[in-house]
């Protein structure tokens, strides 16, 4: 660990925040909390020490750690992000519920339903709030759409179709771990099962991949799910868009709800703002998370800041952030993963 000199003067509307994680998505945590006046990042883990080291000197963080048990045995932390890879949320989530902390941790919750459920339990253990950040619902366009719902626009959900394919370029990676079905289509199931105030459960599902490039995890992904009141939703997943593509931090989201009334269409393809210079076209983000006059802002911006407001009030938001139905939309997407090993219908 190093110190640095200077922690930010707090005062009784700040909340002294702890960051697990210092790759990309959480520097971009990190340059959000440092733009919010009710938030004072104070430490930083990375289980690396040149990354721990690099990000506290980038965003002004007074201390990192190679080893999370030290950061949460801080009085100074009230608060913890966890925004490493998933495959180890576990761990330092376990660690700061039991270390009497909030807690807010990035999807999918978990790799598995036995991890889980024992990070819901231990928050059942403690009144500290423990949050999943799913996005969606910060986004406007899904956010306006569950207004429409919820006031009957649209009559019972019969049916819904979303998709969410990237440039391959981009699942590289994320392809060494997981796949699409667990990384992209539980953002669309946690929000249908949003749209739904998780009314109803999973029936079965049958599920088809393909993997063309030879990766660990395949390209190309498709799932069928039925539920017990007979609403039927499709997802598709792929990380196989030719790599010029355009969109740079955006990607091919789309979403149709059918309803007994009407129907709802979200189209994210283009973020209305198209660029063509010398190296081609490209669709820069403009709603998850641009960066605007220094500040990150869109959905991601408008998450963090809703989640750190209610940890500074103490109390858990409705109907976002719920840890039961990350889990069930984990659940979902785990048994289309297994359909999909299987070639069989799994019914749940």
């Amino acid at each position: 660990m190093v110190r640095k000199a200077g922690l930010k003067i707090t005062g009784t509307n700040v909340v002294r925040w702890g960051l697990i994680g210092s790759g990309d998505f959480a520097q971009l945590y990190a340059k959000i909390f440092n733009g919010l006046p009710n938030v004072n990042l104070v430490s930083i883990y990375s289980r690396t020490e040149e990354n721990a080291r690099k990000a506290a000197e980038e965003y002004g963080i007074p201390r990192w750690y190679t080893n999370y048990e030290l950061l949460l045995k801080s009085d100074d932390v009230e608060a913890v992000a966890v925004v490493n890879n998933e495959l180890y949320h576990h761990g330092p989530v376990i660690a700061a519920l039991k270390a009497d902390k909030h807690v807010v941790v990035e999807k999918p919750i978990a790799p598995n339903l036995r991890e889980a459920d024992e990070m819901i339990a231990a928050s059942k253990k403690t009144e500290k709030l423990f949050l999943v950040a799913h996005i969606l619902p910060f986004h406007t366009n899904y956010a306006m759409a569950k207004a429409e719902i919820d006031n009957g626009a649209v009559g019972e959900i019969c049916s819904v179709y979303a998709r969410r394919n990237a440039p391959a370029r981009w699942g590289a990676e994320i392809q060494k771990r997981s796949s699409a079905i667990y990384d992209e289509m539980i953002h669309d199931m946690e929000c249908i099962l949003w749209f739904t105030n998780n009314k109803f459960r999973i029936k079965k599902v049958y599920a088809q991949t393909k993997n063309v490039r030879g990766l660990l995890k395949p390209d190309i992904c498709w799932a069928m799910f039925t539920f017990d009141n007979g609403m039927i939703v499709t997802l598709e997943a792929n990380w196989f868009l030719p790599d010029n593509t355009p969109y740079t931090s955006a990607m091919d989201s789309r979403m149709e709800i059918h309803g007994s009334k009407g129907v709802i269409y979200i189209d994210l393809g283009s973020q209305g703002l198209s660029i063509n210079d010398e190296n081609g076209w490209r669709t820069p983000d403009t709603t998850w998370w641009p960066e605007k006059l220094g500040r990150i802002e869109g959905a991601l911006g408008d998450e963090i800041r809703y989640f750190a407001d209610f940890v500074m009030a103490g109390k858990a938001p409705a109907g976002i952030g719920d840890p039961k139905r990350a889990r069930d939309a984990l659940e979902i997407v785990l048994a289309a993963e297994k359909s999909a090993e299987t070639a069989q219908i799994i019914e749940l």
